[in-house]
């Protein structure tokens, strides 16, 4: 399968690609979104507020499709799951490494890595997905949103466990997070 024609950035060095997820027509439509030019440095007259996402990218074996510009493009299985539950909220424009950045390109890839702290920075909001729900992870949210004192409470072995176990998730080992 050929790979993603990616347009070219923008000249100078603030330029990065943004991507636009489409509303699904029903629950089992293919996800399908488009890629944006987008300058960081406030020239370009785009969308005036993106969000960023952060994740763990998964194993490159096993991949989904998703159309991009209406070109098939794979993603890990985590990134679709993430993409699925993010194409139903309000979100409108969204910066994620894997689609926006020519992994190809080796050239790009180390500039944009490079510019990843502005790209974070700049974004009105980053959305952290750690994975599908596990090992009690729903309650742990719950119980952390509702800031109990889940750690001091000997009575709550179980959620003490799922929360354990969600902080033991991959994400939280990134040398960034844990900083």
């Amino acid at each position: 399968m050929p790979s993603y024609p990616y347009p070219p950035l923008l000249p100078g060095s603030n330029s990065i690609r943004l991507l636009r997820l489409k509303p699904p027509e029903d629950e089992t439509a293919p996800i399908k979104c488009q890629l944006f030019n987008y300058s960081l440095d406030g020239s370009d007259k785009g969308p005036p507020r993106y969000e960023a996402l952060s994740y763990i990218w998964g194993s490159p074996e096993n991949t989904l499709p998703i159309f991009v510009d209406e070109h098939q493009f794979n993603v890990t299985e985590n990134l679709y799951a993430a993409l699925q539950r993010l194409r139903d909220r309000s979100i409108k424009w969204i910066w994620i490494d894997a689609i926006c950045i020519n992994q190809q390109n080796q050239q790009e890839r180390g500039h944009q890595v490079r510019s990843m702290a502005k790209i974070y920075g700049r974004a009105h909001r980053v959305v952290v997905w750690l994975g599908g729900a596990a090992d009690g992870s729903d309650r742990a949210f719950e119980e952390i949103r509702a800031r109990k004192k889940w750690l001091n409470s000997s009575g709550n072995e179980i959620i003490q466990q799922a929360v354990l176990a969600l902080l033991q998730r991959p994400w939280f080992r990134r040398i960034w997070v844990r900083e």
